[in-house]
């Protein structure tokens, strides 16, 4: 009898339960896949380690929203504000960021490889060991963000001192 019990108990509890589109954002919320309407205002969400790759926010207000170690991958979040947000060690990889805006925001070791960048405002932001390889940086502004030891779009890493551009 006691095995059946630690049977049923170990199967309830091994599986993670994912969330639905339609659950409201919290912590470690898995929204892969997920179609959202566009202009939300999701200011100041609580999102560490969500999954939302995949998905797609466009022109979503996500300022001053807390989403370390979230996965951002492969998703679209084109004309998104992401101003005074904290991504820190988040995977955007391959996303669709194009005119979106992460002014003042903390991007500390994320993941940009092969993302779409174009337009993107990153000015003020800290970007301290960023990923930008083969990133699509067109017209991106720089103006004051911190590049100390981001690795840029060609795969060199950028010097001590990068302030407003990679060194």
């Amino acid at each position: 009898m006691s095995k059946i019990l630690f049977l049923i108990i170990f199967v309830l509890f091994s599986f993670k339960a994912n969330a639905g589109c339609d659950d409201p954002i919290a912590d470690g919320v898995d929204y892969t896949n997920c179609r959202f309407s566009e202009g939300q205002d999701l200011s100041g969400s609580y999102l560490p380690n969500a999954n939302l790759s995949f998905s797609s926010f466009i022109k979503v207000n996500f300022d001053k929203s807390i989403m370390m170690n979230s996965i951002l991958a492969y998703g679209t979040f084109s004309e998104t504000s992401f101003v005074r947000a904290n991504l820190y060690e988040s995977n955007l990889q391959g996303g669709n960021f194009e005119k979106s805006n992460f002014l003042s925001s903390n991007l500390t070791r994320v993941n940009f490889t092969g993302a779409s960048l174009i337009e993107t405002n990153f000015r003020n932001s800290n970007l301290f060991e960023a990923n930008f390889t083969a990133a699509n940086l067109l017209n991106a502004n720089f103006e004051g963000s911190n590049l100390n030891g981001a690795i840029w779009t060609d795969g060199t890493k950028c010097d001590s001192g990068s302030i407003g551009a990679c060194k």
